[in-house]
C-alpha cells in the first residue's frame, strides 16, 4: 500500500511541476552558484562542486537531483562557469546544461554589484525503463514507447548580487527563458548578513530566502549558519512548508564537504523519510588571489615590526635602522599604490592606514 501511495505521489509531483527543474530541492546556503549565475567566480577561487539530494528516503527510485558545476574568475571583475543539472522523478527526467558569465562593478571601497547570465539547453523526457516491473505493464501503451516524450529547448537565466560590507542581497531568475515566448515568473531572492562575534574566529550568518516556484508561490526559508575560523560550520533553518533543515560542513584547505537533512512535515512523512543532501567541493586560489594573500601577509609583518619599534623601551632599535625601515616601506607602498586595483585596495586599506600612523609615531620618536 505504501508503494502505491508513493508512486501516486511521484506521478502527481511530476505532473504538477510540469516541465520545470526542481530548483527548490537544493540548499541555497550550501550551493548558491546553482541558483544565481552572479556567483560565478565571486569568491576568487577556481571551484568545482558536486551536489546531490535524495528525497523520501527509504524508497527505491525516490526523487534525486544532482548538480555538477565549475566556476572561476577571469580577472578581478569577471567570472565564468558551467553547470550540469540532472533531475530524476520516477520516469520523468530533466537534464540541463548551461554556461555562466558574471561581471562585477566596484561601486566604492565598501560595496560592489555583480551581474550574471546563463544560457544553455534543457532536455525533458519520459524514460519507461525507470519504472519498476515495467515489463508487466501494457506494452501497447504509447507512453511506454521510447521517445514518446523527449524534447530539448533553449534555457537562459539572469541574476545579480549586491555586497555592502557584511550585507549581501541576491536576486535571480534561474530559467527566465525556457523554450517559449513566455517569461518565467520563477525568482529567487536572498538577504544575508555576516555578524562577527567579539572573538572574530566565530561568525554568525542569518539568511532569509524567498522563492516564487512554478507550483509553490511565495515560499520563505529562514536559516542561521555559524562558522568557526572559516573551517567548520553548522546550520539550522525553517521552511514555510513547515519543513526543518539541519546541516554541518567542513572546509579543510582546498577541500570542502557539507551535509544537510530536511525533515519532512507533510502527509508523506508517515510513509517516507526526509531528504539527504551532500555537497563536495574543491577550490583552488587563483594567482591573483594568492598575490593578495601575500600582500596582506607582508603588510601584517610590517605592522608587527613597527609595533615592536614603537613599544621598544630598551633601545634595541637605533635611529638609522628605523629610518631605513621607513624608507623601505615607503617604496613598497608607492609600488602598491601604482599597481593595485580598487578591489585590492579595499582589502589592504585598513592595514595601510595603520602603517601610515605607525610611521608617523616612529618619526616622532626617533626624529625625521
Amino acid at each position: 500500500m505504501k508503494k502505491v501511495i508513493f508512486i501516486a505521489a511521484i506521478a502527481i509531483s511530476s505532473l504538477s511541476y510540469g516541465q520545470d527543474l526542481s530548483y527548490s530541492y537544493y540548499n541555497y546556503v550550501m550551493n548558491r552558484f546553482n541558483l544565481n549565475p552572479a556567483f560565478a567566480g565571486n569568491n576568487g577561487n577556481i571551484s568545482a562542486m558536486l551536489n546531490t539530494k535524495t528525497h523520501m528516503a527509504g524508497f527505491n527510485n525516490s526523487p534525486r537531483n544532482t548538480m555538477f558545476g565549475m566556476h572561476a574568475p577571469i580577472n578581478l571583475s569577471q567570472g565564468v562557469g558551467a553547470r550540469v543539472v540532472s533531475d530524476r522523478r520516477g520516469a520523468y527526467q530533466v537534464d540541463k546544461y548551461d554556461a555562466v558569465y558574471s561581471y562585477q562593478i566596484q561601486l566604492d571601497d565598501r560595496s560592489d554589484l555583480r551581474f550574471g547570465v546563463s544560457a544553455g539547453a534543457v532536455n525533458r523526457k519520459l524514460n519507461p525503463t525507470s519504472i519498476d516491473n515495467s515489463e508487466f505493464l501494457n506494452q501497447n501503451d504509447p507512453t511506454l514507447v521510447g521517445g514518446y516524450f523527449d524534447e530539448t529547448n533553449f534555457i537562459a537565466g539572469v541574476g545579480l548580487v549586491y555586497d555592502f560590507e557584511n550585507l549581501q542581497i541576491g536576486l535571480s531568475a534561474p530559467n527566465l527563458i525556457d523554450g517559449s515566448d513566455e517569461i518565467s515568473d520563477f525568482i529567487v531572492g536572498s538577504v544575508s548578513y555576516n555578524y562577527k562575534l567579539s572573538n572574530e574566529d566565530f561568525v554568525l550568518k542569518p539568511t532569509v530566502i524567498y522563492q516564487n516556484l512554478p507550483v509553490v508561490d511565495n515560499q520563505f526559508d529562514i536559516l542561521l549558519k555559524g562558522e568557526y575560523q572559516e573551517k567548520v560550520w553548522a546550520m539550522a533553518g525553517y521552511r514555510s512548508n513547515n519543513n526543518l533543515t539541519f546541516g554541518l560542513g567542513f572546509d579543510l584547505g582546498p577541500f570542502g564537504v557539507g551535509y544537510a537533512y530536511e525533515m519532512t512535515n507533510s502527509e508523506l512523512s508517515t510513509i517516507a523519510g526526509g531528504s539527504h543532501e551532500i555537497l563536495i567541493q574543491v577550490a583552488f586560489k587563483s594567482a591573483k588571489l594568492k598575490r593578495k594573500d601575500e600582500l596582506v601577509k607582508t603588510l601584517d609583518e610590517y605592522v608587527a615590526r613597527f609595533d615592536a619599534m614603537i613599544n621598544d623601551n630598551s633601545n634595541q632599535y637605533n635611529r638609522g635602522q628605523v629610518v631605513s625601515e621607513i624608507q623601505q616601506i615607503r617604496v613598497e607602498l608607492s609600488k602598491l599604490e601604482a599597481s593595485n586595483d580598487k578591489s585590492t585596495a579595499k582589502i589592504v586599506d585598513k592595514r595601510l592606514q595603520t602603517i601610515e600612523e605607525q610611521i608617523e609615531q616612529l618619526e616622532n620618536k626617533y626624529g625625521k
